[in-house]
C-alpha cells in the first residue's frame, strides 16, 4: 500500500519566542507527528463540542444561585405579567 504524500508548505510554526522546525527532523518523525497533530485534532474537537458556551456558564451559575422554590400557593397570571 503506498503511503500519501503530504503537502508540507510551511516548514517552521512558530509561537511565542518557541518554534518548531519540522525539516529538523527525520521522515518517520514527521509522520509520527502529523499523526499526534491528528489524534489531538479529533481529541480537542469533539471536548470543544460539549464545553459549554460562555452564556451559557453564565446563565448556569445564575440558576444554581437562585433557590427555585415558589411559594405553595403560587398562580401564574399572564395578563398580570405583561401589564405595564
Amino acid at each position: 500500500m503506498k503511503k500519501e504524500k503530504r503537502q508540507r508548505g510551511q516548514h517552521r510554526i512558530q509561537r511565542d519566542n518557541r518554534m518548531l522546525n519540522l525539516l529538523a527532523l527525520p521522515e518517520e518523525a514527521q509522520e509520527e507527528l502529523f499523526t499526534f497533530y491528528e489524534f489531538l485534532l479529533f481529541k480537542y474537537q469533539a471536548q470543544a463540542e460539549t464545553v459549554p458556551s460562555k452564556k451559557q456558564r453564565i446563565l448556569s451559575g445564575i440558576f444554581k444561585e437562585a433557590q427555585g422554590v415558589l411559594p405553595d400557593q403560587y398562580t401564574f397570571d399572564r395578563e398580570e405579567l405583561h401589564e405595564r
